[in-house]
């Protein structure tokens, strides 16, 4: 059985966005000009890839752009994170970890059918 978690670590140093290291579901989709739809629906993002070796990069372009702009235009990444579901986990004074766990079966079933991604430093330098 999948996990049934997700999880987003958030590094700061100063109030400068460092890196973020992710564990999430996606999903990808062949479209009719065969590009791929991909999904991170926990991020409420859709993106997609020329093939099935550019989802990841896609994937990865697609959680950077959420977190710049998350935090050059909205109220920070750990705030938009929360409006969509996400859990404090852990809030230190550099690492901050949220958490998603879904809260009904139906959401459960959804995140165990979905790739798992999971990106260990997506860097912001």
């Amino acid at each position: 059985m999948k996990p049934t978690e997700a999880n987003i670590e958030i590094t700061r140093r100063g109030n400068k966005l460092f890196s973020v290291s992710v564990n999430m579901p996606t999903w990808s989709k062949p479209e009719d000009d065969r590009s791929l739809s991909v999904h991170i629906p926990l991020l409420g993002i859709k993106t997609f890839a020329q093939n099935k070796s550019d989802t990841e990069e896609a994937i990865r372009e697609a959680i950077k752009s959420f977190c710049i702009a998350s935090d050059k235009f909205g109220q920070g990444v750990e705030k938009e994170l929360a409006a969509l579901g996400w859990k404090l986990v852990k809030d230190g004074n550099e690492h901050t970890e949220l958490g998603f766990t879904p809260g009904d079966d139906m959401l459960e079933q959804i995140m165990q059918t979905g790739d798992q991604y999971a990106e260990e430093k997506l860097e912001f330098v």
